[in-house]
């Protein structure tokens, strides 16, 4: 569960079929690409990179005559930190969008390193098929994913599973600055998963080595998120 509940946030949205591919990394790799301010947080002595499609749905501030922005796919590349706050954060790496809207808004005003990005999603039984292609604005650097999962059973959260994603808030750079961003849903419930076809390049985009090993998979039943006023650190 969230630390710190929060009741009502200046913005909401939720996360629907959502899958983590799950690799290791070494600490200092991951220290290289992060800028001042921010440590990698380690598992075991390992750091960790996911590469997360999902649809996004209901996206809106928390005003009752707003409506909701129209659900959308995403694929984030995202890594685990520790700010100078000691909050325990995700560190986008890149996220791909098939809005435009969304992707200048996040640029500009949150500091998220967005990409409009073309992207297909195939759901059929146990099957999720996820296409991201052609980057549109930015343009570079290039990248493309095409994951294929089949979902498997409900599990029990090990201590792995926790750590990556038990994560209450994010990091982003905007303003000359870092600013965190509490998180709070509803806990995970998360199913095995097994890969059926992987290619990518949004790992290595960044500034990555390629990823090592067979990752490991999880899908997630939807949740709801809340997101509190972001805070300097």
């Amino acid at each position: 569960m969230c630390p710190q509940p929060i009741q009502r946030g200046w913005l909401r949205n939720d996360w629907h079929e959502l899958t983590f591919l799950h690799w290791p990394y070494a600490p200092d790799v991951i220290q290289d690409l992060l800028p001042d301010g921010l440590t990698v947080d380690t598992f075991d002595g390992e750091a960790w990179v996911s590469l997360v499609p999902f649809q996004m749905r209901g996206a809106k501030p928390n005003l009752r005559y707003v409506p909701s922005y129209p659900s959308f796919w995403e694929t984030n590349v995202r890594t685990y930190v520790i700010d100078s706050a000691g909050n325990r954060a995700v560190w986008f790496l890149s996220l791909d969008c098939v809005r435009l809207l969304v992707v200048a808004f996040a640029r500009w005003t949150i500091g998220f390193p967005y990409f409009w990005a073309d992207m297909d999603v195939k759901v059929t039984g146990r099957r999720r098929r996820y296409v991201t292609t052609k980057r549109r604005w930015p343009r570079t650097p290039a990248a493309s994913t095409t994951i294929s999962i089949d979902v498997g059973n409900e599990i029990e959260p090990n201590d792995l599973d926790l750590f990556l994603t038990a994560r209450w808030g994010t990091v982003a750079a905007s303003l000359g600055g870092l600013w965190f961003h509490a998180v709070d849903h509803e806990p995970w419930t998360l199913h095995d998963a097994t890969v059926v076809e992987l290619s990518d390049t949004a790992m290595t985009a960044p500034g990555l080595p390629s990823p090592v090993g067979v990752p490991i998979v999880r899908w997630a039943q939807p949740v709801q998120a809340r997101f509190a006023r972001p805070v300097r650190v």
